[in-house]
This record gives C-alpha cells, structure tokens and sequence, in this order.
C-alpha cells in the first residue's frame, strides 16, 4: 500500500514537473522559432502590390545591420525615401563614432535601390558626406541618403530576390568543403563595385591562422572591457516576450546553436553578462574561426568617412546577398575593428590597428569591416525586426 501511494505521488509529481517544464517552454518561445508578430516583416514584404515608394522602406528594415540595433528611420514621400540614423539606438563604446552604425545605414541603402528597380523605378542615390564623430556631439536623428525616385524599367535580379533568404549564419561551417579559387575571384568582384571600397579575402593556411588569432583576441580585449560588455548586453533579447515587445537585438535562435541546444538554452534562466560574453568568446574561438575556409576584410580609404561607411554597407549587404544566392553562409566579425575605434576613443596603444596591418600589409587603405565565409553546416534563423509603422516619419 505504502509502495502504491509513492509510486503515485511519483507520477504526480513527474506530471507538475513535466507540465512545468512544457508551460515554460511554450512561454519561451522553444516550439515558436521565427514566429509572431516580430518576424512578419521577413515574410510579407512583398503582399502589397502597387504601394509606392513604402516598397522600398519593406526592403529596407530587412538589412543586415549592427547587433540588429536596426538604426533607422525613414521619411517617404512620392519623390522618393531619405534615410535616417536614429542615434538613440548607438552601440555606445561598441561603437563609439558611429561607424558600424553607418555600415548597417549602407546595408538598407542597398536593399532599398534594388527594391526600387524591382518596382519599376529608376533610383538616384545621394549620401549625405562629412566625418563620423564621437556619440556625444550627435544627438537626435540625421539625413544620411536620399533615393530620388523616376520611372523606369521592373528589374527583380537574384540578389533582390534573395531579400529574404539573407540571415546571419553564426553555426559551424564545413570545413569539407573549401572555397573554390573561382568562387573566392568572383566574391571579390561582388565586393569591388564601390569606388573607394576594396575586398580582400584571405583563404590560405598562413592568413587563416593569423585572422583567428586576430580575432580570438579582440573578442578577449572586448569581454574584458566592462563598458564594452554593458553596451552589448542591453540589446540581448532572451524570452520570447522580450522579443515580440522589442523586436531588435540578439536572439537564441539566431546564435547558432544546434536546435537541442537552443531549446535548452531558452529554458535555462537569462545568465549573466560576463557568461553571456564567455559563452561567445568561447564560439568565437570554437566555431567561428575554427570553421572558416575563409575570411574577407572590406577596406575604405577614410575609416571615418561617412559616406565611405555607408558604400561600405551596400558592399557588406550586396556580399551577403550574392552569398545567399550561392548557397554560402557568412557571418561580421567585427571584432578587431572596434577595437580599432575603442582603443582611439580611450587614447590607448593602437594594438588593434597594428595587428591588421601586419595581416594586410602595406595598403594605404584601411580595413572597416571583417567577416567568415564558408559553406552551412545548418541553417540560419531570422532575426526580428520592427514594423514598417514603427519606423517611417
């Protein structure tokens, strides 16, 4: 009798655990990846027909852009769309002259004039120049590109039509499969459409191992910055809930994860800041760069060129794009460079900068961005992103 009344409160309890743990899964999003309101812009960007210049702005908000910050705003009238950066959405000492923001800016530029093609238009871009500054002397929002809009002929090429398929892919890579000499030529052309705007990838042994190294200790020197790690951590969004409020920020189902890891992950209560940056110091070294076939830098002659910055954006964007259309996974790690902006913010030694350049050499350009390339081991999740609504003037 007394062995039947255990057994039975047993599976009592094993029921209210059971049922607790499901209750939390569902309340974390672990059956719901990529769904609910805050992913819909990735599907119904293109339900409405004959919209106008709005097509445009759908395009746009689906750009790649730092930490998913997504620093925009847009102002659309019949003339065309000016483009702002909403400079309350700063990375701070992540980014502290706005120059990965202006790379994310570039990014919706290019989506935005290969969606105006792809409508019928015939768009004329202009960037707004000038220096990029320290936060604290730019508040508010500023006019960064205005795309004048005339009749023209529908062009819907592949890389407007792989909109929607671009996703950061922060998983293992194959390392079966190497990149191909053809391939590694034809990604360079891609990236060299830009006038003052190089790419340069780095496929053999010798640069392989020099741009983990380079990398692995940036992302030490930022962990080991407490600003740097603060700045980061507000944007992380780990429930379900905190992801259809925000609908910005760093996810668990875009980190990369294997599916039965992300599922856990979810489950586990938020961790703190300084596990959170361990966890991806350790994938940085682990995964990222142990998995990459290749690495690219993106140079500009002026690294605090405005609208260097931004052509820099459409190159990273029309990359990435090119990328999605050849099956290939790609993912920023940026790293090095904003140690580059971090150590000139403080006045430190410009180790950063030193070591880049004794990966490129002597090049009168400088590099703006780095990323991996390689081909999938899994496939990248979306990321959220705010409505139309939430970002037009």
């Amino acid at each position: 009798m007394k062995r039947r009344r255990f057994l039975q409160g047993l599976g009592t309890v094993s029921v209210v655990v059971a049922g607790g743990t499901v209750w939390r899964a569902t309340d974390q999003g672990v059956f719901a990846v990529g769904t609910g309101p805050a992913y819909e812009p990735w599907t119904t960007w293109r339900d409405t027909d004959n919209e106008g210049p709005l097509a445009l702005v759908r395009a746009g908000i689906l750009a790649a852009n730092p930490h998913n910050t997504q620093p925009w705003m847009f102002r659309v009238s019949e003339e065309g769309v000016e483009l702002y950066a909403d400079r309350s959405r700063h990375l701070g000492s992540f980014d502290p002259y706005l120059r990965e923001m202006h790379l994310g800016l570039g990014c919706a530029v290019e989506n935005m004039m290969l969606a105006a093609r792809a409508a019928g238009y015939e768009p004329a871009l202009e960037l707004v120049g000038g220096q990029l500054e320290p936060i604290a002397g730019q508040p508010g929002r500023a006019l960064v590109a205005r795309i004048s809009l005339d009749q023209g002929e529908v062009d819907r090429d592949a890389l407007f039509e792989a909109i929607p398929q671009r996703h950061t892919n922060r998983g293992p890579y194959d390392l079966g499969r190497g990149l191909s000499a053809a391939l590694a030529e034809e990604l360079q052309a891609v990236g060299r459409s830009e006038e003052a705007v190089d790419v340069v990838l780095f496929t053999e042994p010798d640069s392989l191992a020099q741009c983990r190294g380079l990398i692995t200790d940036a992302t030490e020197a930022i962990i080991a910055d407490r600003p740097m790690v603060h700045e980061s951590e507000r944007w992380f969004r780990h429930s379900w809930d905190a992801i259809q409020k925000y609908r910005d920020g760093p996810t668990l189902d875009a980190a990369g994860l294997s599916p039965l890891m992300t599922g856990i992950a979810k489950l586990m209560p938020r961790p703190s800041a300084e596990a959170n940056h361990q966890y991806w110091l350790d994938a940085t070294r682990d995964v990222h760069v142990a998995t990459a076939p290749g690495f690219g830098l993106i140079f500009v002659d002026d690294l605090y060129d405005r609208a260097q910055a931004l052509q820099a954006g459409q190159v990273w964007q029309r990359l990435h794009l090119w990328a999605a259309t050849q099956g290939l996974a790609m993912q920023p790690l940026n790293q090095p460079v904003e140690r580059v902006d971090r150590e000139r913010q403080l006045g430190l030694e410009p180790s950063s900068a030193r070591a880049l350049a004794a990966l490129t050499g002597e090049r009168a350009d400088r590099p703006t961005f780095a990323f991996r390339v390689g081909y999938p081991s899994r496939q990248a999740s979306a990321s959220p992103r705010r409505a139309v609504e939430q970002v037009v003037l």
